[in-house]
C-alpha cells in the first residue's frame, strides 16, 4: 500500500505526469493514466489504483501533493503513454472519453469531486490558483470529445468575481471541446483573501451573468462564506446537488 505520509513529507515538491518518483531515495513511482492516478514499488510490475486504495480524503490530499510536485518541478522526466498520443486526435478521444459527466476548474473542484459519485475530475483541467482564461486555453487544447454528456465547472473565484475574465471565450470553447455536453456551474465562494470584500448577492450575480446566461444551469448551494480548501460541510451538499441532476 502508498506510503500516504511520504507524500505528505514530500509537501514542498509534489506533481502529476505519467511516471515519476518524488526522490532516488523513494522507493515508489507514481503515473496518471486516463485519469487515474496509480503507484506502485519500483521493484514491482503491477501498478496500484490509488483512489480504489485511499478513502476520499487522503486521495484528494494525494493527488494535489502531486500535483504541486510536477508544477515545482518541470524537469521530471515524463513516461511516453501506454496507449495514447497527443498527436492523435482519435486515441485523445477514445481515452478522454471514459466518463460522460466531467467537473474541471480551480483548487476548489477536488473537494466538489470528492463528493458525487456520477462526475470524474479531469486532472489536466484543473489547477488550483488558476481562473477562466486559464480553464478556456485549457479546453481549447484538449481533445474534442463528443461522449462526454455534461460538464461541471467549478471556476471565477479566482478571477474576483469582476466578470473581466473571458467567460464567453470559455463557454466557446466548452462547446467546440464538448459538443454534446449540458455545462453546470458550482458557484463559488467568499469572505476569505483575495475575495473577502465579495458578499453572497455579488457573487450569485456573476454566475446568473456570466454563467446562467450562456446556458449553464447553477448548482446550488454555492461554496459560500468560509474559506474553501478542505473538506467542509457544504461539498456534501453540493454534492448531492449534482448526482441529483445528472
Amino acid at each position: 500500500m502508498i506510503r500516504l505520509k511520504k507524500l505528505l513529507a514530500e509537501s514542498s515538491k509534489t506533481g502529476y505526469t505519467k511516471s515519476f518518483s518524488l526522490s532516488s531515495k523513494d522507493p515508489y513511482e507514481y503515473k496518471l493514466e486516463d485519469d487515474k492516478w496509480y503507484t506502485k514499488l519500483k521493484t514491482k510490475k503491477s501498478w496500484l489504483n490509488m483512489k480504489s486504495n485511499l478513502d476520499a480524503g487522503k486521495y484528494t490530499k494525494a493527488v494535489s501533493l502531486l500535483d504541486k510536485h510536477i508544477e515545482e518541478n518541470p524537469s521530471i522526466k515524463i513516461d511516453a503513454p501506454k496507449k495514447t498520443s497527443f498527436d492523435s486526435k482519435k486515441t485523445q478521444t477514445k481515452t478522454s472519453d471514459i466518463s460522460g459527466n466531467i467537473i474541471i476548474g480551480d483548487s476548489q473542484t477536488p473537494y466538489v469531486a470528492a463528493q458525487t459519485s456520477k462526475v470524474k475530475m479531469i486532472s489536466s483541467l484543473q489547477k488550483g490558483g488558476k481562473g477562466v482564461n486559464w480553464l478556456r486555453d485549457r479546453v481549447n487544447e484538449y481533445p474534442v470529445s463528443p461522449s462526454i454528456r455534461n460538464v461541471v465547472l467549478c471556476i471565477g473565484t479566482n478571477g474576483g468575481y469582476s466578470g473581466t475574465s473571458d467567460e464567453s471565450g470559455l463557454f466557446v470553447a466548452l462547446r467546440k471541446t464538448f459538443p454534446n455536453a449540458k455545462i453546470y456551474a458550482v458557484q463559488g465562494s467568499w469572505g476569505w483573501g483575495g475575495v473577502s470584500k465579495y458578499t453572497e448577492k455579488h457573487v450569485r450575480q456573476y454566475y446568473q451573468n456570466e454563467y446562467e446566461s450562456r446556458g449553464a444551469t447553477l448548482i446550488y448551494p454555492p461554496i459560500g462564506n468560509i474559506e474553501p480548501h478542505g473538506h467542509k460541510p457544504v461539498y456534501k451538499k453540493i454534492g448531492a446537488s449534482i448526482d441529483n441532476l445528472l
